[in-house]
């Protein structure tokens, strides 16, 4: 895989261009404690509490997912989900890690974010044993998560930068 750009290094951007990219992250971030919070509140991302929410259950009078829940759902996350890792992955991909690093990062997240739209359905449509499947795509996008946060903050604030820019802006 070659990469789309190799001139512009984070670590070589002066201190506003870092801020902008440290901002995204850090609401990307929030946006992910965010999401992990609300899921752990409706399931305690238990497979038993996946299933529950999803085909519904007896013990607490719960519907299953109507179809119509399940399309607007996936709808809303087919637009976001694939949009947010795509941006991540570039980010990472202007760092200096290792082009195995990115490339297993890349597939590693996409294929959790695949994981993670298609659960719905065949936990809902086909059997609660998919629950198993949604957690692998969140364990896999979650690691990955993890990778395209800390390579970038690291490579831009830890790192000696690899050209000496003297810019009016760097102070």
């Amino acid at each position: 895989m070659r990469n789309f750009n190799t001139r512009f290094r984070l670590r070589d951007t002066d201190k506003q261009i870092r801020l902008v990219y440290t901002w995204f992250l850090l609401i990307m971030l929030a946006g992910f404690i965010f999401t992990f919070v609300w899921a752990h509140s409706m399931t305690d991302l238990s497979p038993k509490g996946l299933a529950q929410h999803y085909r519904g259950s007896d013990a607490n009078f719960g519907e299953p997912m109507s179809f119509g829940q399940l399309a607007e759902t996936t709808h809303f996350h087919l637009f976001t989900m694939p949009v947010v890792f795509l941006i991540m992955v570039h980010v990472l991909f202007l760092t200096m890690a290792s082009p195995f690093t990115k490339i297993a990062t890349t597939w590693m997240s996409f294929l959790g974010v695949t994981l993670d739209l298609i659960s719905p359905w065949l936990i809902t449509y086909v059997s609660p044993v998919y629950v198993l499947t949604m957690l692998a795509g969140d364990i896999m996008m979650t690691l990955g998560f993890i990778v395209m946060f800390f390579i970038p903050m690291r490579e831009m604030w830890f790192h000696k930068k690899a050209l000496d820019y003297n810019s009016d802006f760097d102070d």
